[in-house]
C-alpha cells in the first residue's frame, strides 16, 4: 500500500484524516503529512496490516464502495492471509470451524457467534436502510430481511435470542467475495439461503412472534 492508496481510502470512504486515523491507530496530522509525500512511495510496513484491516471493516460496514480500486489491491496484498482476515472480520472461533457441519444447527451457531459481538451488532444497527433495501430484490427477500429485522428490534426477545439474527444480517452486509470458499459451511452458501435458514429457525422456535410466509 502506498501513499496514493491512503488518499483513495480517504476519498472513497468519506472519512476525515482524524476519523480514519482513529481507526488505524495514528493521528490525523500524520495522515495529512502523508498526503504531501510521493504518491508511489510505500507506507511504513508497521501500518500496512492496520490499513488492510480497516479496508475490510469499512467494506463490511458499507462505508467503502465495493467497486473501490483499493479492494482488489488489498485482496492481492493480503492473499496469504485472506482466510484469517475473513475469520477475523466475521468473528468465527477456530473451535467452531473445526466442528462445523453443513446443517442448519451449525449455520445458526456460527451466526450467533458473529451476532454476539457488540461491534457487529452496532454495524447492523447503523445499517437499517441498507438492510431493508434488499427487500427491493423481491417478496422473498423482503420477507426474510424484514423478519430478521423484527427479531433484533423485538421487545419480547432477550438479547441472547437475537444473536443469530444479528449474525445473519451482518453476514448480509459482508461482501460475499471476501469469504473464501474454504471456510466451512459458509464459504459455499449465499446470503439468500442463509437468511432463509435463520428465518426458519426463528419461525419454528418462536411461532407466536414470527409467522411463516403464506
Amino acid at each position: 500500500m502506498n501513499y496514493s492508496d491512503v488518499k483513495t481510502l480517504l476519498k472513497d470512504s468519506g472519512l476525515s484524516p482524524e476519523q480514519l486515523g482513529s481507526r488505524i491507530g495514528m493521528s490525523g496530522m500524520t495522515l495529512r503529512r502523508w498526503s504531501e509525500l510521493p504518491a508511489q512511495d510505500s507506507v511504513p510496513e508497521l501500518y500496512k496490516s492496520a490499513f488492510h484491516e480497516t479496508v475490510y471493516e469499512l467494506l463490511a460496514e458499507g462505508a467503502l464502495p465495493s467497486d473501490s480500486s483499493l479492494i482488489e489491491k488489498v485482496l492481492k496484498e493480503s492473499e496469504n492471509s485472506s482466510f484469517n482476515a475473513a475469520i477475523k472480520n466475521l468473528g468465527f472461533t477456530h473451535d467452531f470451524l473445526k466442528s462445523a457441519k453443513p446443517d442448519t444447527e451449525s449455520v445458526v451457531t456460527g451466526l450467533a457467534q458473529i451476532g454476539a459481538q457488540a461491534g457487529k451488532q452496532e454495524s447492523v444497527d447503523r445499517s437499517k436502510k441498507r438492510i431493508l433495501s434488499y427487500g427491493k430484490l423481491g417478496e422473498d427477500w423482503k420477507y426474510r430481511v424484514k423478519t430478521l429485522y423484527e427479531v433484533i428490534t423485538s421487545k419480547e426477545l432477550q438479547p441472547l435470542d437475537k444473536f443469530a439474527a444479528y449474525g445473519a444480517l451482518f453476514y448480509l452486509l459482508t461482501p460475499f467475495d471476501l469469504i473464501p470458499d474454504h471456510i466451512p459451511v459458509f464459504g459455499l452458501l449465499d446470503d439468500f439461503f442463509i437468511l432463509g435458514l435463520v428465518v426458519l429457525y426463528y419461525v419454528k422456535r418462536y411461532p407466536k412472534f414470527f409467522k411463516p410466509k403464506n
